[in-house]
């Protein structure tokens, strides 16, 4: 009678137990990490953005030109390191990538990662149309840009590419190493400036 008891017991205990539904707990989703900063120096003088300090972070942009096909749509992005409260700001941007928009409103993944793997050391271009434009905004207001036509040197390459995904979108993280000269007016320049030694971490998005 006692061992019955027990099967009886032990048989509820099993009956029990598979009633509980037990909690899935889902893995977490992946989320980017996205940082920025730059430093360089400027004119000789040592210069630097960091985020989160004056309200410093980066935004991604992109503009794109939509063509009837068969001409292609070309798009181009931005990266810019910026401020709410401060006048400073620096500017990578990088054109043009040519996809099809009667096939989609944006390129691929796999066109916007090639795009950046096969830029990895643009040439300096006017409105980033074949190659890579700097902008860069100092404290007093002033906007300079980057002068592919400049006899000093000029350098530039993406030391660093990753691209990324998670709920929010596609990246390509990047590090830009770069010098360059700049000017105030890229048509009529009357001052220059010099970039030198400038790293700028940062991201594209697609």
């Amino acid at each position: 009678m006692k061992y019955f008891n027990l099967v009886v017991a032990i048989s509820l205990l099993l009956v029990f137990n598979s009633c509980i539904e037990h909690e899935v707990i889902p893995p977490p989703k992946p989320v980017v990490e996205l940082e920025c900063s730059f430093s360089a120096t400027v004119d000789g003088t040592p210069y630097s953005l960091v985020m989160d300090v004056n309200g410093m972070y980066c935004e991604s942009t992109k503009s794109k030109e939509i063509n009837p096909s068969p001409q292609p749509s070309t798009a181009t992005y931005n990266a810019t390191m910026k401020s709410d409260v401060q006048l400073d700001f620096v500017q990578i941007s990088l054109g043009k990538l040519n996809f099809n928009a009667d096939v989609d409103a944006d390129p691929s993944l796999e066109q916007f990662t090639t795009f950046f793997n096969a830029n990895a050391n643009p040439d300096y271009s006017l409105g980033a149309n074949t190659g890579v434009e700097v902008v860069f905004r100092d404290a007093a207001g002033n906007v300079w840009y980057s002068d592919p036509s400049s006899t000093d040197p000029l350098t530039f390459s993406f030391t660093s590419l990753v691209q990324e995904s998670d709920e929010s979108g596609d990246y390509m993280k990047f590090q830009a190493a770069f010098t360059c000269t700049m000017v105030d007016d890229l048509v009529t320049p009357t001052t220059s400036l010099t970039v030198e030694n400038a790293v700028f971490i940062a991201h594209f998005k697609r």
